[in-house]
């Protein structure tokens, strides 16, 4: 008798495992992967760390990978080396603003086998802060606009309903089990 009781409750507990992994993906999904750079691509890098892949930074005739991003001097490779940043996987490069140093601008991609690739450059920009604005008060809110106010927009959540009917789903599947048990 106890067998059976401990057996009938395996679906369920598996089906409600199952969907709180589901009720997670949504956050996990938001990491995608590493973005792909191509020569002359501004990034705009903050405090969130980015995943960059460089590869196509490479010099295309050897195809040496990318070992250090070097910033130069009024952007010229002939002056002197203002800040260099290693690259130990160019196919999978973290960069936030904690590596930048405050030192934004254009880098040029070098190889230890095949030295500077003076084409191929990236340029690296802060991102946009959010500002905070203060809502208007009814005092200084008298004015009567002649022309039609513009058209706010609102932002929608990015995240994507599938996952959540999956969840819906499996909760749903979860109580049919119950229910055939229980008969």
């Amino acid at each position: 008798m106890t067998y059976e009781r401990m057996k009938s409750w395996y679906p369920l507990v598996f089906l409600a495992v199952l969907a709180l992994a589901l009720f997670a993906a949504p956050a996990a999904a938001q990491a995608t992967g590493p973005r792909v750079v191509q020569p002359g691509d501004t990034i705009e890098v903050g405090s969130e760390p980015l995943v960059l892949d460089l590869i196509n930074l490479r010099n295309a005739d050897t195809f040496n990978p990318v070992t250090e991003l070097r910033q130069y001097r009024d952007d010229d490779p002939t002056k002197q080396i203002v800040q260099v940043i290693g690259v130990p996987n160019d196919a999978y490069f973290t960069i936030s603003a904690r590596t930048i140093s405050g030192k934004y601008g254009r880098y040029f991609a070098f190889s230890d086998k095949d030295g500077l690739i003076e084409r191929n450059n990236i340029i690296f920009a802060p991102a946009p802060t959010a500002t905070v604005t203060q809502p208007e008060t009814a005092a200084t809110a008298t004015e009567i606009p002649a022309e039609t106010p513009p058209a706010t927009t609102t932002t929608a959540p990015t995240q994507a309903p599938l996952p959540g009917l999956i969840v819906i789903a499996a909760i749903g599947i979860c109580g049919l089990l119950a229910a055939a048990q229980k008969r």
